[in-house]
C-alpha cells in the first residue's frame, strides 16, 4: 500500500506557489496554500505624492518586495510617470523574485547582493564621501528598519514612503484549518516574519500549537529564521537560496536524506 503524501505548508496563496509545487511531486507531497497576510495599498495622501515626487531627482531605487514594485509602478501609472522614466536610475534589489517582478514592467536591475537579504544589500553600498547621494526606497508598513539605518549611516539621504500595507489575518482559510485540526500538518513553510507573527496569533488553541511542536519547520531565509526562534519554533529546514524555490528544493532534499537514511 503507497503510504500518504507529505502536507507540506506554504504561507502564500497559491498562485504565488506554481514554481514550488513544479519541485515537489504530487506522488510524494500534498502542497497546500496557507497565505496568512493581506496585501492592500495605502492612502494616496498629499504627503505620499511629496514623497514621490522625489524619485526622479534620487540617484538609487530600492526594492526588497515584488509587492513594492507593484504598488510603486501602479502610483506612478496615476501620477503620469512611465517606467522608461525610472532607467535613470540605478534599480537595486533584494533577490531573484523582485527582480523578475520588475521585468514585467519592462525594467532591469542594476544591482542585486549573492545573499538575498536586506544586510547584504546594504552591504553594496559604499559609504558616501563626496557629494549627496539619495535613495527612494518604497516599502511596506511591516518593512525591518534595519535597511535604511545602515544607509542612513553610511551618509544617504533615504526617502522611504510606505505604499504597501501588510494586514494580517484572523484566520486559516479552510484547508489549512482542517489540517491542523487533524494533525496533519507534516511540513510549514515560512516564508516571511510577517507570516510567523500571524500564524502564532492565530493559533490559541493549545492542541494547534502542540501541532507544530512535530511539524518540519522551515524558513525561506535569515529574517524568518529569527523570527521563528522568537516565536519558539525549531527550524529544520532553511535554504542557501531565500526562494520559495530554493525552500521547495530544500524541502525535497530534507524528505529526501530522511528517507535515506
Amino acid at each position: 500500500m503507497a503510504s500518504s503524501p507529505i502536507n507540506v505548508l506554504f504561507s502564500r496563496e497559491y498562485s504565488k506557489l506554481k514554481s514550488a509545487v513544479n519541485l515537489l511531486p504530487a506522488q510524494r507531497y500534498k502542497v497546500t496554500a496557507c497565505p496568512l497576510f493581506d496585501i492592500t495599498a495605502v492612502e494616496k495622501t498629499a504627503q505620499l505624492r511629496a514623497d514621490f515626487a522625489q524619485m526622479l531627482a534620487s540617484d538609487y531605487l530600492i526594492f526588497t518586495s515584488q509587492y513594492a514594485v507593484i504598488e510603486t509602478l501602479e502610483y506612478l501609472r496615476l501620477l503620469g510617470i512611465n517606467s522608461a522614466q525610472l532607467n535613470a536610475l540605478k534599480i537595486c534589489v533584494v533577490g531573484p523574485v523582485v527582480a523578475r517582478q520588475l521585468t514585467e514592467y519592462g525594467l532591469n536591475t542594476d544591482l542585486m547582493p549573492e545573499l538575498y537579504t536586506a544586510e547584504s544589500l546594504a552591504d553594496l553600498f559604499p559609504p558616501v564621501t563626496d557629494q549627496a547621494q539619495q535613495i527612494f526606497f518604497p516599502k511596506g508598513n511591516r518593512a525591518a528598519l534595519k535597511l535604511e539605518q545602515v544607509l542612513i549611516k553610511k551618509g544617504y539621504n533615504v526617502v522611504s514612503p510606505i505604499i504597501y500595507k501588510t494586514e494580517l489575518r484572523c484566520g486559516l482559510d479552510s484547508p489549512a484549518k482542517i489540517l491542523f485540526e487533524n494533525n496533519s500538518v507534516d511540513c510549514f513553510a515560512f516564508t516571511s516574519p510577517s507570516s510567523v507573527q500571524a500564524l502564532m496569533a492565530i493559533l490559541t488553541n493549545a492542541e494547534q500549537q502542540k501541532a507544530l511542536s512535530h511539524t518540519v519547520i522551515c524558513a525561506i531565509g535569515t529574517t524568518t529564521y529569527q523570527a521563528c526562534l522568537a516565536a519558539g519554533l525549531t527550524v529544520n529546514i532553511m535554504p542557501t537560496e531565500y526562494t520559495v524555490e530554493g525552500l521547495a528544493r530544500a524541502i525535497d532534499s530534507f524528505y529526501a536524506s530522511t528517507s535515506s537514511g
